[in-house]
């Protein structure tokens, strides 16, 4: 075999391990790819989830529940494109099933002067909803569903943080109720309720107005009873000094 023969068979077999070697990067790479178009499309999946999962269903409208499980199940479809896991097909068939169920909306306590129980719920809640309006926003970037019902969720979103801002102030005037009394707290029920009246097309705002109207009644009545006996006990204190200025007059 003669040196160019031989310098032709190395030649190749350099050009042979570099295609190789290219062939194999570029799987490597496609496989890399794929992975990370996976993990971004089941982090998105999970953001959808958590919301769908955690927000109070009495803040929650059929619109949104529907638009978080679409958004879901199209994920879903994506992730099973690139990859034909068993598993994944199962989660796409129990969203299909979820999809399916009636939508429970909350219902309000009777009674209470708020839906949430406690202050860290209202935050809890509120916090929520923000995180709700900027996946929303999100959406409406990417234009996976109508302008329209995005835009009108997110006024709903809006109004619902509004009404979670005025019931932590109505569990602050609860407890300035508690510490000073229902008199003072009473400018505060008043504020609230002029705001509540705003949402007149609110869910189930009536029960929550009706509950601050009969607070308001209350803390009203205990207030006028309170100035009466402060104006009878000021009063019987004018007496007693003017009968004690007579007697020194007359001593």
């Amino acid at each position: 075999m003669s040196p160019t023969q031989i310098g032709m068979l190395i030649l190749g077999g350099i050009v042979v391990m570099a295609v190789t070697a290219y062939i194999i990067q570029s799987i490597e790479t496609q496989r890399r790819q794929r992975r990370m178009q996976l993990l971004a499309l089941r982090d998105q999946i999970r953001r959808a989830d958590h919301l769908l999962g955690s927000l109070p269903s009495f803040y929650v409208t059929p619109d949104i529940r529907a638009v978080l499980i679409k958004y879901m199940e199209l994920r879903w479809r994506q992730v099973v494109e690139l990859d034909a896991n068993p598993n994944y097909r199962k989660e796409l068939d129990q969203l299909a099933q979820q999809a399916s169920e009636p939508f429970e909306p909350g219902h309000y306590p009777a009674g209470s002067l708020t839906y949430c129980s406690d202050r860290d719920t209202a935050r809890r809640a509120r916090a929520l909803l923000r995180e709700l309006a900027q996946f929303l926003i999100d959406l409406q970037k990417q234009q996976l569903f109508s302008q329209q019902t995005l835009n009108e969720m997110i006024r709903h979103i809006k109004q619902s943080y509004t009404r979670l801002t005025i019931e932590l102030e109505l569990m602050d005037a609860q407890m300035t109720e508690e510490i000073s009394g229902p008199q003072v707290a009473l400018h505060t029920y008043r504020s609230a309720m002029t705001r509540l009246q705003g949402f007149n097309n609110a869910y189930q705002i009536d029960a929550q107005i009706f509950a601050l109207t009969r607070k308001i009644e209350e803390c009203e009545q205990i207030a006028e009873e309170i100035r009466q006996q402060t104006e009878e006990e000021m009063r019987q204190r004018d007496e007693k000094e003017r009968e004690r200025e007579q007697r020194e007059r007359y001593r």
